[in-house]
């Protein structure tokens, strides 16, 4: 499938083969981005100081977050949000958000086909994986939805000793809630979406984004 089209609004944004490097992905020494893979630090960095994922550059009168039915349970968000038209390209160019992936990749061993600076790399380390990539990897993907919300109602969900947990999806009055990819929902998942009425196509409709 060819690259997604890159926005105006991003266009002098880094790139890697063809693709926008979402300011809060994982990079390896030699500044390989590794899709699909966060760095905590950055993380917490927009989400406190109210950053897009993608561009870093600030939010300003709305922001979509990208939530799947566990956030919905938790109630909250742990990735930061994004302006629009950088959700809109995310949903795009992500092959997770796109639906083109049936299943998590597998998290649970280093990567090291693209750096060349494993010894000085965290892909070089022997850090046991996280328990969210034990948890997920290999599974079934599951459902995505953007939510889009004004910023008047952007509210940080903390935690006692390790800093933000996420954006409040509790906090949202009227969001705009759309189902961007359908995965293949195990069991539980199916429950939260009736639990928290999220959008589900009709029998019989197979579209998903």
């Amino acid at each position: 499938m060819a690259n997604a089209a890159i926005p105006i609004q991003l266009i002098h944004a880094p790139q890697h083969n063809g693709m926008v490097i979402p300011y809060i992905a994982l990079r390896h020494a030699d500044s390989t981005p590794e899709f699909g893979r966060v760095e905590p630090a950055r993380v917490t960095e927009c989400i406190l100081e109210r950053r897009c994922q993608l561009c870093a550059q600030e939010l300003a009168d709305a922001a979509v977050l990208m939530a799947r039915p566990q956030d919905y349970a938790d109630g909250y968000v742990p990735e930061p949000a994004e302006h629009p038209w950088c959700a809109a390209y995310s949903i795009r160019a992500c092959p997770m958000l796109s639906g083109r992936l049936p299943r998590h990749r597998d998290r649970t061993r280093p990567t090291r086909r693209h750096c060349t600076l494993p010894e000085a790399c965290w892909c070089g380390s022997n850090e046991p994986p996280s328990v969210d990539a034990i948890v997920r990897s290999g599974r079934a993907a599951t459902p995505w939805y953007s939510v889009r919300f004004p910023m008047s109602e952007y509210e940080v969900v903390e935690s006692a000793r390790k800093g933000p947990r996420g954006i409040s999806l509790r906090a949202l009055a009227h969001p705009k809630v759309r189902l961007v990819a359908r995965g293949h929902p195990e069991p539980h998942d199916l429950v939260r979406l009736v639990l928290w009425d999220l959008p589900w196509p009709a029998a019989g409709d197979e579209g998903g984004h």
